[in-house]
């Protein structure tokens, strides 16, 4: 089952800075995982006062319906000192979310990653999804954290089903590389 989860997994390397440098968009999985990703983060520098957002293009196959009971599970790292940005909004720096209850509590965070004529709700239909203007949302939480915003970072998303579980599996897997500057 592979599904539109560049959207969950956007859903939220969400962050917040005057300036963003798109660095990569890579598929982290093991060849032959069941959630595969694919686009491109659109390199730009983008001055904005309180705001910005990272756009990216995305495709993504679903082999199978999508419904409840699948984590997203992010780690964010500042490259340099190997800082974990803590969960800041919910959804934001390192979070492990419900990917379905993500979709109604964050839609501003996640629906953003959805093609337009694609609803943002679970079950998610199998089919092969692309949105050329997605696009993250970066919010004010970021100035704050410890050391500074200034720096490279890396969010490693995981879909993964029965977390915690013996029958925990890793499904897919979407790393985004970055970089934020305060100005």
């Amino acid at each position: 089952m592979k599904f539109l989860i560049v959207a969950a997994t956007l859903l939220v390397a969400s962050a917040s800075a005057s300036v963003l440098r798109a660095k990569g968009l890579s598929d982290c999985g093991a060849g032959g995982s069941p959630i595969s990703f694919a686009g491109e983060l659109i390199t730009q520098t983008a001055p904005v006062v309180g705001r910005m957002f990272m756009d990216l293009t995305t495709t993504t196959l679903i082999d199978a319906t999508v419904e409840a009971n699948l984590q997203v599970r992010k780690v964010t790292t500042r490259v340099a000192d190997n800082y974990q940005v803590p969960c800041l909004n919910g959804i934001s720096g390192t979070c492990t979310v419900e990917f379905c209850s993500a979709l109604t509590t964050y839609p501003d965070a996640v629906c953003t990653l959805f093609p337009a004529d694609v609803p943002c709700s679970c079950p998610l239909a199998a089919a092969v999804y692309a949105n050329p203007s997605a696009y993250v949302t970066f919010t004010s939480e970021w100035l704050g954290i410890e050391g500074g915003v200034n720096g490279d970072y890396s969010t490693r998303t995981e879909i993964i089903s029965n977390l915690g579980t013996p029958e925990e599996a890793l499904l897919g897997c979407l790393l985004l590389e970055y970089t934020l500057v305060a100005v």
